[in-house]
């Protein structure tokens, strides 16, 4: 009766240890991929498909993460505020967009750097921006030839 009172106590510890080692592995892989970062805000007619917490992308690869969407009460306009890495200092003429690389992908903040030689500030706002077109006038720009897809 001891010898597997033993091993069922060898067997729970195992499986305890087992679990707090997915436990750990999944915190770090939750764990924020840009340690240090800056914030910078935009103005958007619309932010119609961005969500909180989407990517900030720039030529295709993740530079950051958006932080919050809130509509302004007296522009009425949308305010997004986002964090980019540090080690991308963004020219003042820098121009954004919503869009995804795909129709499955979720919809990122893209960023197109501008020329300047001058650089944004944390905390900068940037008005140079684009909403994402819906799908719907895409077909029409495509059909009525205002437009590629």
């Amino acid at each position: 009766m001891a010898r597997h009172s033993a091993t069922a106590i060898l067997a729970s510890t195992l499986v305890i240890a087992v679990a707090g080692g997915f436990y750990a592995y999944a915190e770090t892989r939750g764990a924020t991929a840009i340690p240090t970062s800056y914030g910078l805000q935009s103005v958007f007619l619309s932010a119609n498909g961005l969500k909180d917490g989407a990517d900030v992308r720039m030529a295709g690869v993740t530079v950051g993460f958006v932080t919050g969407i809130t509509l302004d009460p007296k522009l009425f306009v949308t305010r997004v505020t986002f964090r980019i890495d540090d080690r991308y200092q963004l020219p003042e003429d820098t121009r954004l967009g919503i869009g995804s690389s795909g129709f499955t992908s979720a919809n990122a903040l893209l960023i197109t750097p501008g020329r300047s030689s001058r650089l944004l500030q944390p905390g900068a706002v940037i008005h140079d921006t684009e909403e994402m077109a819906s799908l719907e006038q895409q077909v029409s720009q495509y059909i009525f030839g205002t437009g590629g897809l």
